[in-house]
């Protein structure tokens, strides 16, 4: 039997997220159109579903670097428009720990921007960025552990080895 792989649980609520902020717009642009009142309590339930996934997310630390990349894109999403160039930078560092990459300079700015922002140099909005920057930290800086597996040596190989 194989080992069952788990996902990283920020990557799931990330995707369940994503998906649901969709079926919101578009549920809104629907209830928009027509005002029917079972469409506003679709709206209700979806803005209820979208709180309770920021809740979970708020609690989730990430195991894996792919998780440390969507917290670190949601923290972005949270800044205001005039830190777009800081913006950015989230977004290219979330981008290279979402491809597995976890540079020693990344985690480094991350950290600064984390103090940055809890000392409350980008207002209200950076201070609710920087607990999830705290958590993407966290889940960036695990450690990573290899197995590799090593099968014995064909047997020809084997008698040339032996004294």
């Amino acid at each position: 039997m194989g080992s069952k792989m788990e996902i990283d649980p920020v990557v799931v609520l990330a995707e369940e997220l994503r998906a649901t902020e969709s079926a919101l717009r578009s549920a809104v642009r629907l209830y928009e159109l027509d005002h029917v009142q079972e469409n506003g309590e679709t709206v209700n339930t979806l803005l209820a579903s979208l709180k309770s996934l920021y809740r979970d997310i708020a609690e989730t630390v990430p195991t894996s670097a792919m998780g440390a990349g969507e917290m670190v894109r949601l923290a972005a999403q949270r800044l205001p428009f005039a830190l777009s160039r800081y913006t950015t930078h989230f977004h290219e560092v979330a981008d290279r720990l979402g491809a597995g990459r976890r540079d020693h300079a990344d985690l480094v700015w991350l950290r600064a921007m984390r103090a940055a922002l809890k000392g409350g140099a980008c207002g209200e909005q950076g201070l609710k960025a920087a607990p999830l920057l705290g958590l993407a930290i966290a889940g960036a800086a695990r450690p990573v552990v290899v197995f590799r597996a090593f099968n014995e040596p064909p047997l020809d190989d084997v008698r040339r080895v032996t004294h």
